[in-house]
């Protein structure tokens, strides 16, 4: 398990919180943007705006994450903002721009409807902007002070399912691993009996 935990880390692409590409096939064609085809182009001058600024991509099976969630959806009245619940069995990775179940349980994403990616709390400060609360991240306008606030969430996210009462996010993301390829998902279950075993459901 080990082993293949860290086999799964050296694989998982380098996440960041400054602005990161699109795959050329998301790739929207504008001012300051690649023309991946001529079909690209075509489709994407076409095609009209999306009615949300931003598509959210969330851990519906993280409780505090989840309250934040329902207090930004109560603010979305004006539909500025899609949510994304990145737990669901019906994620796609296709619809949400390559980003994987990986990348965003490791670091939280935000998509804006031009086809740019962002992570960490560049997201946040958004997200809030959409719903008419920019003043809650205005400050980490800040070169400096998004640094610092970056580094903060980092600590956060890192550690962030053993806080909420779930198991390490390493062990998560195995568990989504095997249960995608149809193996059993395994875990270790404590009884006061018989003492740690490892407890598999198919």
């Amino acid at each position: 398990m080990r082993t293949a935990l860290a086999t799964a880390r050296l694989a998982s692409p380098l996440v960041t919180h400054r602005l990161v590409p699109l795959p050329k096939r998301f790739v929207l064609v504008g001012a300051n943007s690649t023309r991946a085809s001529s079909s690209t182009a075509s489709s994407a001058e076409s095609a009209p705006r999306p009615s949300w600024d931003i598509r959210l991509l969330y851990d519906g099976d993280c409780p505090l994450c989840m309250k934040e969630v329902n207090f930004l959806r109560g603010r979305n009245q004006a539909g500025k903002v899609l949510f994304v619940d990145i737990a669901s069995p019906d994620y796609d990775p296709a619809q949400n721009a390559g980003v994987t179940f990986e990348q965003a349980m490791v670091t939280i994403h935000g998509i804006t409807a031009d086809g740019r990616i962002y992570t960490g709390v560049e997201v946040f400060r958004l997200v809030y902007e959409a719903v008419g609360l920019g003043y809650v991240y205005a400050i980490t306008k800040n070169p400096a002070v998004l640094a610092l606030a970056n580094k903060v969430y980092d600590v956060w996210a890192k550690y962030r399912t053993r806080l909420t009462g779930r198991e390490a996010l390493e062990v998560l993301l195995e568990r989504r691993r095997l249960d995608l390829a149809g193996k059993a998902s395994c875990r270790t279950v404590v009884d006061a009996t018989t003492g740690s075993a490892k407890q598999c459901d198919l």
